[in-house]
């Protein structure tokens, strides 16, 4: 009911708001009119009713004097003149019972002993105790009883008078209302098709026609004069459009251009960090072997000293060869095509937990897989190395007595499903997180914790980029690692 008014032209309400005012004065009139009335009657009949009382004392203190019922009994029947009496009685001055009349057709029911003097109402009753005195002595006690007739009766005729005042009012002020509400409506539906027709074509220049000096001419003034405004405003970013365009014209083919450029440049610089990294492990390997050959050949003219330094050399040709090598597979990474097919998850990482079986054993690593790995689209050497860099560096980074790595999986309702990788190893401080996946970056020293280059994790995000997809970590210091991945490339499970 509420959401059809609302949805009412406003025509309708203005006209109802009248017809409910004026309804709900006139109403609460004649409902206040109803109970003065009603409680005015009642004061009259209870006044009425003892007045009675007391005539019919007066005129049975004989009957009482002398013992008299039957002139009583007669005297209380000539009620029988009064429709609204149903019942009377006497009392002598004992409390005894002394005569009754009673209406045909009414309760024949008395009360057995006088009650205290005065009326009260009762179900559907007024009834009424006064005494009877002779001499300024009370001798006895009359009771009369009184139906309600009259009183419903007058109720009525004055609920059936406001009804029928309502209903012509009601006619009235809908007749008025239905003309006077047009000085208010026709203003406001004529601002209403104006804001239509400027919504609808956009055309700021309508005006609304001010047909008031009221509040009403004032709201129109003010629309037309936010019309204006708009239309003003709606010009200038109108040319500020045009501009802003061509702007973006010159900027997206000068994008374009610096983006070819860079495209070239990154091929580039992939082919020279391919090529000088193939290049530069020649002179090393060369340099590793001679220094063997000086240690083999002439141990026995080198002293300790010498034979040191020569060892310090193979070490860092070692350590130089592995870092071209690592470099050569970052730039590798950017040069091959993935070879995108459906990968079952669980056969990699039961490939990869099994070639790390002896490793795992030594270190005292227990590896654990909480449920099956889905199947995903994906290049699968390259998804092996994710999973081999990760696992091995949860192997490496541990120092506590019970060591254990898990690799599981959970539902992503917004996206791929997310991997992990997470172990109960030495953790990684926050300030550290996005340091970790620099290349050739480490935390720890050369050898410490296994040695390594530091590029581990590079490539793992290198490979999981090529996928679109990502990788972050959480992990504290002394609290462990987990490291989150997701591969959206074709990443609907197959």
């Amino acid at each position: 009911m509420l959401r059809r008014l609302q949805r009412a032209p406003i025509r309708q309400k203005l006209m109802l708001i009248a017809m409910l005012t004026t309804g709900g004065a006139l109403l609460l009139a004649g409902l206040a009119i109803i109970y003065f009335n009603l409680s005015r009657f009642r004061g009259e009949m209870e006044r009425d009713l003892s007045t009675l009382a007391d005539v019919f004392g007066q005129t049975s203190n004989a009957a009482l004097t002398f013992n008299d019922p039957k002139t009583a009994g007669e005297i209380l029947s000539g009620l029988n003149l009064r429709p609204s009496i149903t019942a009377a009685a006497l009392y002598d001055g004992k409390g005894n019972l002394f005569a009754r009349w009673v209406r045909e057709g009414s309760d024949t029911a008395l009360p057995p002993r006088p009650e205290e003097d005065g009326s009260h109402w009762g179900d559907g009753k007024l009834v009424a105790f006064r005494p009877v005195t002779l001499k300024g002595e009370r001798i006895g006690t009359v009771y009369l009883r009184s139906n309600l007739e009259e009183l419903t009766a007058r109720v009525w005729a004055q609920a059936i008078t406001v009804l029928a005042v309502f209903l012509a009012s009601g006619i009235v002020a809908l007749i008025l209302s239905s003309g006077l509400q047009r000085l208010i409506s026709r203003p406001i539906l004529d601002l209403t098709g104006t804001a239509r027709a400027v919504s609808e074509r956009r055309d700021y220049s309508l005006r609304a026609t001010r047909r008031t000096d009221d509040e009403l001419g004032e709201l129109v003034d003010a629309f037309n004069g936010m019309l204006e405004q708009i239309q003003r405003r709606d010009s200038e970013l109108q040319h500020a459009k045009d501009v802003l365009e061509e702007r973006v014209r010159e900027r997206t083919l000068e994008l374009q251009q610096r983006n070819e450029e860079l495209n070239q440049s990154n091929k580039e610089l992939d082919d020279f960090a391919y090529i000088a990294s193939h290049d530069l492990k020649e002179p090393l390997r060369g340099i590793h072997n001679f220094s063997s050959f000086l240690l083999e050949d002439y141990a026995a003219k080198l002293d300790d000293e010498g034979r040191s330094k020569l060892e310090t050399l193979m070490r860092l040709t070692r350590r130089m060869e592995t870092l071209i090598d690592s470099l050569l597979q970052f730039s590798r990474l950017g040069r091959v095509d993935l070879a995108i097919d459906r990968v079952d998850l669980n056969e990699i990482v039961a490939e990869i937990l099994d070639s790390l079986a002896i490793s795992l054993k030594e270190e005292g690593v227990e590896a654990r897989v909480p449920r099956r790995l889905p199947v995903v689209r994906a290049d699968r050497v390259r998804v092996g190395e994710i999973f081999y860099n990760l696992i091995v560096n949860a192997m490496k980074y541990n120092d506590k007595p019970e060591k254990w790595i898990e690799i599981g999986w959970r539902e992503n309702p917004d996206g791929p499903p997310v991997f992990y990788v997470r172990d109960n190893g030495i953790g990684i401080p926050e300030k550290h997180h996005d340091a970790v996946f620099r290349i050739f970056k480490r935390l720890h020293g050369r050898d410490k914790y296994g040695g390594g280059t530091g590029a581990g994790l590079t490539i793992v995000r290198k490979i999981v980029e090529r996928h679109h997809g990502r990788i972050w970590l959480e992990s504290s210091a002394g609290e462990g690692t987990t490291f989150y991945f997701t591969l959206q490339e074709g990443d609907a499970r197959a």
